[in-house]
């Protein structure tokens, strides 16, 4: 298993812009998360504040195999020692094969950040 955690981070509200909101990041690395969270940094500083930010991450070989359960597929960190379906297994170990096929080290893969609403914004 490598060093996978479930990250919230202080993003700004997709409504008012301003309040800061604990947002689920989804399961990443720390280094992945510094990754993730300066991209937002720069999409921010560019003022384009919406609903669903797009980043981008770098995953190594090993790293691929988990990222994908975890993101993509949902399963939950205890469950991917052994519990993984077998046809759920057999499509990230294709997806892996393909990113790596021609000697690649690392692979990208496009990972969702959905910004949250501050409490104020939810007052109807």
């Amino acid at each position: 298993m490598t060093n996978f955690q479930y990250f919230f981070h202080q993003l700004p509200c997709f409504n008012c812009k301003k309040t800061k909101v604990s947002t689920d990041l989804g399961w990443l690395t720390p280094a992945m998360k510094e990754e993730a969270i300066a991209q937002v940094a720069t999409i921010i500083e560019q003022g384009n504040v919406v609903p669903d930010l797009s980043v981008n991450v770098t995953c190594t070989k090993e790293e691929a195999r988990e990222y994908l359960l975890l993101n993509f597929f949902g399963y939950p960190e205890e469950e991917l020692v052994n519990q993984v379906e077998a046809e759920d297994e057999q499509e990230v170990a294709d997806e892996i094969a393909e990113l790596f096929a021609e000697g690649n080290e690392t692979a990208v893969f496009e990972h969702e950040i959905a910004l949250q609403s501050c409490t104020d914004c939810d007052v109807e």
